[in-house]
């Protein structure tokens, strides 16, 4: 691999990727949406998907094991020829795993290489956690493989301070970066005027973390029961599985998100007070407060860094906390508005894009030196 003289020449960042560019949630609002910050400063990144739309397409529907195999295989080949393709290039970018299934053999292959490696994590992978469609199969992630990662590597970033405890196990070069939010792009939008319009109590997100909606149908049910002025509308890539209750669904899309989440007038994201759960980098909260729109989150994790009580928001610990904290932000117009601009302010003082991106370019440099230094 190339050495770089750092502050002077070109940095050539290999990023090795789950899934294709702009489609992936966790890898948009971490490395992608930097790079335009990060190539200011002299640091370029090619990027290299383990995945592609047929492996995803077979992979979240039960049965297919054959098809399956074959598209995990596929995939493993091609991911060793990105790691082949890596020497060309400074430092690797590896978010999460190099490769999904199995243990750590791609990763202890290119620290035998000698490539300096960063790792970059915004969930508690080090946790069994696996899609419905795969229950039977979780045990193939190996989650157990992610501190031999954090071994292998020569520096690790993650989304929060919770991850970061588990990383400094394994690893003393360990870097915060929390999840950011383009604010130049997600902006508060006007609200479609409808005189008979209700308040859209909205959730966003992806087929992966849904169930968390879903198991939180009971406190929804509660909520409808004592309204009928509200509605429930969700975006995501999958439609909900609700069986009581009714809701609005829309199709997720890159290029409507932002219009779509901004007609929400009210944000949740309910999850379980789980390992798993704290592992998470709050992005639903984010995303609403950067559009300008209060939330109601799950008292835990990540959502303490990001919420104040009442004054940005609120964190509720049980069923009643939430419908509390429904029907004050339902019954006050003005409130939800003096709550949403508190909330963007913020995202924008601490959770911008680019104030992250210019940690992401620090964490590039620092672990160049801390590979060189090695090399001497």
């Amino acid at each position: 691999m190339n050495n770089t003289e750092q502050n002077k020449d070109e940095i050539r960042v290999c990023a090795l990727m789950l899934e294709p560019y702009d489609v992936c949630p966790g890898q948009r609002f971490r490395i992608e949406q930097w790079e335009p910050y990060v190539r200011e400063n002299n640091i370029t990144i090619d990027y290299f998907s383990l995945t592609d739309e047929k492996y995803k397409e077979i992979m979240y529907k039960k049965g297919n094991v054959t098809s399956k195999a074959v598209n995990i295989i596929k995939a493993n080949i091609r991911r060793l020829n990105h790691i082949i393709k890596a020497s060309k290039y400074d430092i690797i970018y590896l978010y999460r795993y190099a490769n999904i299934i199995g243990p750590a053999f791609l990763e202890k292959f290119m620290q035998l290489r000698g490539y300096p490696i960063i790792l970059d994590f915004d969930d508690a992978i080090f946790i069994t956690n696996t899609s419905k469609a795969n229950t039977n199969f979780g045990w193939l992630k190996f989650s157990h493989k992610i501190s031999t990662i954090c071994r292998l590597s020569t520096s690790v970033s993650v989304g929060n301070t919770y991850l970061a405890e588990y990383a400094r196990k394994y690893n003393e070069n360990v870097f915060v970066i929390p999840t950011s939010i383009d604010t130049d792009h997600y902006k508060p939008t006007s609200k479609k005027s409808n005189e008979n319009r209700k308040v859209v109590v909205g959730w966003t997100g992806s087929s992966t973390s849904q169930y968390h909606l879903e198991e939180f149908e009971p406190t929804l049910i509660k909520l409808l029961e004592k309204r009928d002025d509200v509605e429930i509308r969700v975006i995501s890539n999958r439609e909900p599985a609700f069986k009581k209750i009714p809701y609005t669904w829309r199709p997720w899309s890159a290029t409507t998100e932002i219009e779509e989440i901004g007609q929400i007038d009210i944000g949740i994201m309910p999850t379980p007070d789980d390992d798993w759960s704290r592992g998470k980098c709050a992005l639903k909260a984010l995303q609403y407060m950067a559009l300008g729109i209060p939330a109601i989150c799950t008292d835990m994790g990540a959502n303490r860094d990001v919420m104040t009580q009442g004054e940005n928001g609120y964190l509720a610990k049980d069923t009643e906390q939430w419908l509390k904290y429904f029907d004050i932000l339902i019954d006050d117009a003005d409130f939800r508005h003096k709550l949403g601009n508190k909330a963007r302010e913020t995202v924008v003082n601490e959770y911008s894009m680019k104030k992250c991106a210019e940690l992401f370019g620090m964490s590039v440099r620092k672990t160049l030196e801390i590979s060189n230094s090695r090399r001497k």
